[in-house]
């Protein structure tokens, strides 16, 4: 599996929920406070990206819930990278650049 770097800002929410001993609430996980932090949807990605787990609470109210780290976010916290999975696009699918690649090819040029 790849291994992705944890930006500063992710790290530091990461050790912020390491130090603690029990489930912290999303407010006491926004450190800084601005307009990325404002709406708590970095909290929602964290538990996406599978650094984070909901202890209670739900994505509906970000602040409210309690987070726990997961083993994953556990090793990002420590060692500030993580593995993660490669998305590929279901079977079938042609992958967007490739699409627009094959749409530039059949295009006829402009004779001038």
């Amino acid at each position: 599996m790849p291994v992705r770097p944890t930006s500063h800002f992710t790290w530091q929410v990461l050790r912020t929920a390491k130090r603690s001993k029990k489930p912290l609430a999303g407010r006491a996980l926004r450190l800084v406070p601005s307009r990325k932090t404002k709406d708590g949807s970095f909290l929602t990605a964290l538990v996406e990206e599978g650094l984070l787990a909901f202890a209670s609470g739900s994505a509906a109210d970000p602040f409210e819930a309690t987070y726990a780290l997961t083993e994953k976010g556990q090793h990002a916290a420590e060692y500030g990278e993580y593995e993660y999975e490669l998305k590929r696009p279901p079977e079938g699918e042609v992958a967007p650049s490739k699409a627009v690649k094959a749409a530039k090819v059949g295009r006829p040029s402009k004779a001038r």
